[in-house]
């Protein structure tokens, strides 16, 4: 795991299982808003199956799929791509469900004064399809939402969550981008923000992908941002927090 410059690696035992996470070692810090990425972070993965949207449009298993589509040519071909990839996506978020913990530690940053925000490359018609099946927060509860229908280039580039850090009037160094996928922590990077990687099942898919957090379940993220509070003297060493 790549970290960034302010840790250095410790093992965590507390859940039963080796996990390299992060030690805090610089007292200037700090976390003044937090990201989510929306499928597979917030929501439990696999309600898309991106082999079966890749099939049914065309794109390669190896090629991203807003890419291709929006690759297309002619603009008729390439509206008609778009809208089979929004009813796959209207469709997966009927079925999605919050991912374990997501929507209490959501609401815990929320407790403690942070602003919150989701940035996805889905439409935000689907995002707000799947928010109606949480139960104990919704679309109220996010300052803001970027989708792929705002006038920014979606992740990997880093503009969605700059722009995100000016709304939030935070520096971009001081917002935390949280995801499971490639682009979020590469998105984060690309902006100057930390990034928290969700990688449940130590996917060796994504092991050499450089993160500043390698979270293996959202209730890890408490002891992280609570180091990083403004009013925080937290230090970080595994799941213990030293005062």
């Amino acid at each position: 795991m790549i970290v960034h410059p302010f840790f250095a690696a410790a093992v965590d035992h507390f859940h039963g299982y080796r996990y390299v996470y992060p030690i805090m070692l610089n007292p200037e810090y700090r976390i003044k808003a937090v990201l989510f990425d929306f499928d597979g972070t917030l929501t439990q993965p696999g309600a898309l199956d991106f082999k079966s949207i890749k099939a049914a449009l065309g794109c390669r298993a190896d090629q991203p799929v807003l890419e291709f589509v929006r690759s297309i040519t002619p603009a008729r071909d390439r509206g008609r791509a778009m809208e089979k990839l929004d009813r796959f996506e209207f469709d997966g978020a009927a079925s999605s469900r919050p991912n374990t913990g997501a929507q209490q530690v959501v609401a815990w940053i929320k407790r403690q004064g942070l602003p919150v925000g989701i940035i996805t490359r889905n439409r935000r018609e689907a995002v707000l399809r799947s928010l109606d099946n949480f139960d104990k927060i919704s679309a109220d509860d996010f300052d803001l939402i970027i989708s792929r229908d705002d006038p920014l280039d979606p992740k990997p580039s880093g503009d969605g969550i700059v722009w995100a850090a000016g709304q939030f009037q935070v520096a971009p160094q001081e917002v935390l981008m949280v995801g499971d996928y490639i682009f979020d922590p590469q998105s984060g990077r690309a902006a100057g923000a930390l990034t928290a990687l969700l990688d449940p099942t130590q996917s060796t898919r994504l092991k050499s992908v450089a993160c500043d957090f390698r979270i293996r379940h959202l209730d890890q993220l408490r002891s992280i941002i609570q180091a990083g509070l403004p009013q925080s003297k937290v230090c970080l060493a595994g799941s213990l927090k030293v005062r």
